[in-house]
């Protein structure tokens, strides 16, 4: 297994070292699944079966940010094609752009006001029937094993259930509490029996066994109950998106990044051209000059985020925000010597042309392979947990614009683009991302975390694509994250020395210690031929494979 010396951000000598394969390998936050990938593989599965394995076995490992009552988006490669599915929470057909008006605040993050319909069971089932090898049926068995015989809950999942306690409704305590009150400790053993008849009756009657009969008809008792308005229909609409990939070049590498409604993507893609623009990789590896420069780069980038939203209900202006004119006006801001602040960005200044979480990778080294980042947003969502079958259901919600000019949960002031409407899809910063060379895939890579999910893709392509940093070592690197708004530059926490961070201040950053950075994975081809992973010891994961 790979080596994970936190001395390396003490001592430039030091090295991450990563985990290697030679057929086929899988990033993840959850042992359990990362196996149970790998024994699919072991089977003949390939790079789609072992995602879809893998993910079915998270809902039960990790339902506090993986359940299927979540959503998430996919970068997959398969039959020489690159396309992304966006498989996120809408907006119950009961809502829409006042719903939250004359609702408190909180309404947007616990009970069932919070609650859009899941699309996790919708996106693996469409990325399985579309791609996939073995059948459906067989890439339950782990999951519906560790659900009904149980598993030892890790230390990650103790800590989230004590500091989410009160939040629950009556069904999550029974689902998450032993006796329905007491937490379970590091080691204990965790039976799902209500789960895994939900995950029985997805693999039998596959999408009909979630988004019809008695698991729907739960989930809508559960959110009315809870105080929320979804109905049978919301369930039974569903629909997953096939859409284009954006695309952009940077170090010789083609990557492929997910469009909105992921606000990543474009950030992404205008971080990495403003990195060319001021010549970033002449500065030393979190030299003070490095540091800063990435802190105003992540800043312009992020400034338009503002203007984006679900693409079937708001004009996105990709093609402004990518042009090289914009992003020259963007450069020519940024001072090595003193960081300058930028105002908003309104509709008006747009020209008019003729908008909690988790993420694993499988890749092997025939050039396949899928990033898949997947989210309830808030831990454990909602808190509202489906009284028969104790699934638990999502907040996503809150990354509407439900209260315009306030900040929601994580920080993020959102625009006109991304006001609620009945079916629509809340703006995300989930990004999954593959790297192309020579037209085979090279590197899948992703993150959950928020916002700080885009500053730390963007980090890990930079120290491994332009760095040559392996990426075990790229992914434990200390990070910086500015998300334009609030104007303050977060830190790794006792990671950088005194002198840096009053360096940073010294050039006019408001500066921020930070626990919660978001947590990397990847899987690099080498050209070698052999495959390396790796996860970030800022949290729980594994990694493992063929």
């Amino acid at each position: 297994m790979k080596t994970l010396i936190l001395a390396l951000f003490l001592s430039f000598s030091a090295h991450a070292v990563p985990f290697e394969g030679h057929k086929l390998l899988i990033t993840g936050p959850s042992p359990l699944a990362v196996e149970a990938g790998r024994k699919i593989a072991a089977q003949g599965g390939n790079v789609i079966d072992v995602a879809v394995a893998v993910g079915l076995t998270m809902s039960v490992t990790t339902p506090y940010y993986a359940a299927l009552g979540g959503g998430g988006f996919a970068v997959v490669k398969m039959n020489g094609a690159v396309e992304t599915l966006d498989f996120r929470e809408t907006a119950p057909a009961a809502t829409g752009k006042d719903y939250y008006k004359d609702l408190p605040k909180e309404a947007s993050i616990t009970g069932g006001t919070a609650v859009g319909v899941p699309g996790i069971p919708a996106g693996l089932f469409a990325l399985h029937q579309k791609y996939g090898k073995l059948k459906w049926e067989a890439l339950f068995n782990e999951a519906i094993s560790l659900a009904k015989d149980g598993f030892p809950v890790s230390g990650e999942w103790t800590h989230k259930d004590a500091s989410e306690k009160s939040r629950f409704n009556p069904a999550g305590h029974l689902a998450f509490y032993k006796a329905g009150q007491e937490n379970y400790k590091p080691g204990e053993i965790l039976k799902q029996p209500a789960l895994a008849n939900a995950l029985a009756l997805l693999k039998t009657k596959k999408l009909k066994g979630f988004y019809e009969g008695p698991v729907a008809a739960d989930i809508v008792k559960t959110v009315h109950e809870s105080g929320g308005k979804m109905e049978l229909a919301d369930l039974q609409n569903y629909k997953v998106r096939w859409l284009k990939p954006l695309t952009t070049d940077f170090e010789g590498y083609k990557i492929y990044l997910m469009p909105p409604p992921s606000s990543g993507g474009i950030i992404i893609l205008e971080a990495l051209k403003l990195i060319d623009d001021i010549q970033l990789k002449s500065k030393s590896p979190l030299s003070l000059d490095e540091l800063h420069g990435l802190a105003e780069v992540e800043s312009r980038a992020f400034r338009g985020r503002s203007l984006l939203g679900d693409p079937d209900f708001h004009k996105n202006p990709i093609e402004f925000l990518s042009s090289q004119k914009y992003l020259d006006e963007m450069a020519k801001t940024i001072s090595y010597k003193k960081s300058k602040v930028l105002k908003p960005f309104t509709d008006a200044d747009i020209p008019k042309e003729s908008s909690n979480t988790t993420h694993f990778c499988v890749q092997d080294t025939e050039g396949h392979a899928v990033a898949i980042t997947v989210t309830l947003n808030n831990n454990y969502g909602s808190a509202v947990v489906s009284d028969k079958f104790h699934i638990a259901l999502n907040d996503e919600m809150d990354d509407f614009t439900t209260h315009p000019g306030q900040a929601n949960m994580y920080g993020l002031t959102q625009g006109e683009g991304n006001t609620v409407a009945p079916g629509k899809r809340p703006l995300s910063s989930m990004s999954p991302t593959l790297v192309e060379k020579d037209g085979k895939v090279v590197m899948s890579v992703g993150a959950p975390g928020g916002p700080r999910i885009i500053t730390a893709v963007l980090q890990v392509l930079y120290r491994v694509l332009a760095q040559n940093m392996n990426v075990d070592m790229a992914i434990q690197y200390p990070r910086v994250h500015h998300q334009f708004n609030p104007n303050t530059l977060y830190v790794d926490k006792e990671r950088f020395s005194p002198e840096i961070l009053q360096g940073l201040r010294d050039r006019g950053h408001t500066v921020e210690e930070a626990n919660s950075m978001a947590k990397g994975y990847a899987i690099f081809l080498r050209p070698d031929g052999v495959l390396e992973a790796g996860f970030d010891a800022r949290g729980e994961g594994a990694d493992g494979g063929i």
